[in-house]
């Protein structure tokens, strides 16, 4: 058993720390308990924690674990305010979720020009990626939707205002769900997503379009533009026939390919998004329809 005089060695060692190192650890421990925790030990630590670089990667999931429910909206609220300020204009990499977040994608926009990755999940931020928005994310190279519904006017403005985007994912729920319109037939709501890219992305490198419902129409118009895609998952897109000449393809231009048919229990967010309830949007003007040929989950898809 160590001796108190150990015990205390101990302890010095932890505040003696290069800073750098310490700024390492710190960076692992998430937002709340750097807010909460950590800049209290002591000063050396309290400015370690005021240092911008520390929050140049800001993930918001953390702020709503099960571990914090005792603290309200507004006190979340706060921290996150805390963490943005705090990066100083230095953040190049964010993770939003869920609602009250999404109430807040202004403030991020207006202190994240040198954004590199930007994560959104939660179909409450449907209608966000606006021309006010993503012209202030010039540097942005990836693009991760999950849960959201996006249009054909948002992908153009992310094709004009965002020319560094290598990484596009518009991940959906499953069963597949779209936006109707009643100037379209139900195969151009279908490809209205997958023929935007092909117009306006011509750079993406990866690309993940999970249960979306292009057929074989929007693949087509995607490999013949994006020359430099490498990366495409394909994931529930149940509406695709690869058998012939376009999954060759595939097969010849893709390095990396997801067939619609591969598992789904690796991909993030999988529970939230396989047990959700579609048509949580009700504030919004569009309707939500899910294909009626799947009235459940494949076997392939279910995480026991």
């Amino acid at each position: 058993m160590a001796s108190n005089l150990e015990q205390q060695e101990i302890r010095r060692n932890w505040l003696d720390l290069p800073s750098d190192v310490t700024a390492n650890i710190l960076n692992r421990i998430g937002i709340f308990d750097i807010l909460e925790n950590a800049q209290k030990v002591c000063t050396a630590w309290y400015k370690i924690c005021k240092d911008p670089a520390l929050w140049r990667v800001l993930n918001m999931n953390d702020l709503w674990n099960s571990h914090f429910s005792l603290y309200t909206s507004y006190e979340k609220i706060d921290m996150f305010k805390q963490a943005m300020d705090r990066s100083q204009g230095q953040l190049v990499d964010i993770t939003l979720v869920y609602h009250i977040n999404a109430r807040l994608f202004p403030y991020v926009a207006d202190r994240s020009s040198q954004l590199r990755r930007l994560e959104l999940v939660s179909g409450i931020y449907t209608g966000c990626l606006t021309k006010d928005a993503l012209v202030k994310f010039p540097l942005l190279e990836e693009l991760n939707l999950y849960w959201i519904q996006i249009s054909i006017e948002e992908i153009e403005t992310v094709g004009r205002y965002c020319p560094m985007l290598k990484t596009l994912k518009v991940n959906q729920k499953v069963p597949r769900v779209w936006m109707t319109d009643s100037t379209t037939t139900d195969e151009g709501r279908s490809n209205a997503i997958a023929m935007a890219i092909g117009e306006n992305l011509l750079e993406l490198r990866h690309l993940e379009l999970i249960g979306n419902a292009m057929t074989n129409i929007g693949l087509k118009m995607i490999l013949d533009n994006c020359h430099c895609l490498e990366i495409l998952d394909l994931r529930a897109c149940y509406n695709i026939d690869l058998k012939g000449d376009l999954g060759k393809k595939c097969s010849e231009q893709i390095k990396n390919l997801k067939l619609p048919n591969d598992s789904l229990v690796v991909f993030p967010y999988f529970n939230e998004m396989a047990s959700g309830l579609v048509g949580l949007v009700d504030d919004y003007e569009y309707i939500l329809y899910v294909d009626d040929d799947f009235e459940e989950f494949p076997d392939y898809c279910r995480s026991d």
